[in-house]
């Protein structure tokens, strides 16, 4: 949940599944976090993502700042070109995104420090592969 290490796991994805499509399940940590690393965000995400789900920010009861939440975020994404990100609203949306959204083969990586450590097991629960 912070670039330096979402940047090591996606290139140790990739290493570990050459030729393998990489989808990113990620809930940002914080607003305070999704501010201060905003740009590297971005630039780890469309890298070294092939796909990714984004959802909203996981509070750990901060109050929300303007511009560091997963919809700003998300347009970043797109607007770096390398990436269209799929914006999940609500993190129990997510199993359901990442069911309709991987593909035989893809390698799906959840990432982040709240609520989405449940996710993959919902998907595995609805016939995924987790």
């Amino acid at each position: 949940h912070h670039p330096v290490e979402m940047a090591a796991t996606l290139a140790a994805a990739r290493g570990a599944f050459p030729g393998r499509r990489l989808v990113l399940a990620f809930q940002p940590h914080r607003y305070s976090r999704t501010r201060d690393c905003f740009e590297d965000f971005v630039s780890v995400i469309s890298h070294g993502a092939d796909h990714v789900l984004l959802s909203e920010v996981y509070a750990a009861g901060e109050a929300p700042i303007v511009a560091a939440d997963g919809r700003s975020l998300s347009r970043a994404l797109r607007i770096a070109g390398k990436i269209e990100p799929v914006f999940i609203d609500k993190i129990e949306g997510m199993a359901q995104a990442i069911f309709d959204n991987a593909k035989d083969g893809d390698i799906v990586i959840c990432m982040g420090a709240g609520s989405i450590g449940a996710v993959p097991a919902q998907v595995q629960k609805m016939g995924g592969a987790a």
